[in-house]
């Protein structure tokens, strides 16, 4: 107990003014608490026992009395398993830069067994994901999350294409979302009638404003009937393009990469080792993956036949390319 309340006066100011014995009634309540949590949750890591903080006494002829209390877990938070789930989904997330990622992995380390590293050196990384250069995500989620909560604008400059413009956008923002392993703000963009997004990653210098931000429900886009969920599917990929359906014939060595890669609405095998699928995505993920992979898929319908004028353009394009490079 001595030593968890001189680590709560080392790092606390509040706890600094409290009294010892009153710093000690707030620990073993506490602990209290959370052994209340972990019996009504039924927390239970390993299946067997449930988890708890325990006493116990320790000879110490130093103190006063002969011995001291001391606290312990009877079990762990997460068994090795779930902290290699933990672990990978940290490495596979490329909304979180290299410094914050590698603090993370540490602190989940010291969670696990001594046996964590034996039982897992078989797993092998071939290749890692291209991360996030912004090391100030987390604050800006933070900030950005804070002014939700109190309905204030906030103000940011934004990377587009790779350069910081000098504009300052103002928003009054209503969601923050996950979208393929980016953060993305959902919001109303100041001058504007309608919903916007923009990559979390992607800003700098994000700031929460005294302004009150703008109702959610006055953007003249938005209605009682409003669903997260729908403005997802209208913005495929987190892109302003308009979104775009395609019936595809896919050969059934791609039809686990096609579900992985669109939005499918539906499927049915069309004859042998061919299915027919229909996706909704925009109009450039299709035909950069069309134009890559034209032996095993090919465009049935679409309801933009514009596709076919760009796939012919760009094929025309490759063409003269190469044929220039040979002579």
């Amino acid at each position: 107990m001595d030593f968890i309340c001189n680590r709560l006066e080392e790092d606390f100011e509040a706890e600094r003014r409290m009294t010892r014995l009153g710093l000690q009634k707030l620990v073993s309540s506490n602990i209290r608490q959370l052994n209340l949590f972990f019996q009504e949750t039924q927390w239970k890591p390993d299946g067997q026992k449930e988890l708890q903080i325990c006493e116990r006494t320790v000879a110490n002829p130093n103190q006063s009395g002969g011995y001291i209390k001391t606290y312990y877990l009877n079990g762990r938070l997460f068994t090795d398993t779930e902290i290699r789930m933990l672990h990978d989904s940290i490495l596979f997330s490329p909304g979180i830069d290299n410094n914050c990622a590698k603090r993370l992995l540490e602190k989940l380390k010291r969670c696990a067994s001594k046996y964590f590293g034996s039982w897992f050196e078989f797993v092998k990384y071939r290749e890692m994901i291209k991360r996030t250069k912004n090391a100030s995500i987390y604050n800006y989620l933070v900030e950005i999350g804070k002014a939700i909560k109190r309905s204030r604008t906030v103000s940011f400059r934004y990377r587009k294409n790779g350069r910081l413009t000098d504009k300052v956008f103002k928003v009054s923002p209503y969601f923050l979302i996950i979208s393929g392993g980016w953060y993305y703000l959902i919001c109303n963009t100041d001058g504007r009638d309608a919903l916007s997004h923009y990559r979390i990653d992607r800003m700098e210098q994000v700031e929460m404003n005294f302004e009150r931000g703008r109702d959610f429900y006055s953007v003249e886009s938005v209605d009682e009937f409003f669903e997260i969920s729908k403005y997802l599917e209208e913005h495929p990929r987190m892109s302003y393009e308009e979104p775009v359906s395609a019936t595809l014939l896919v050969d059934e060595t791609l039809v686990e990469a096609v579900e992985l890669e669109f939005r499918i609405t539906a499927k049915m095998k069309a004859q042998d080792n061919v299915f027919r699928m229909r996706i909704v995505s925009t109009k450039t993920a299709i035909c950069n993956w069309i134009i890559n992979l034209t032996e095993y898929i090919r465009i049935e319908t679409t309801s933009d036949p514009s596709i076919i004028e760009l796939l012919c353009y760009r094929a025309r394009c490759i063409i003269e390319l190469y044929q220039k490079a040979q002579k």
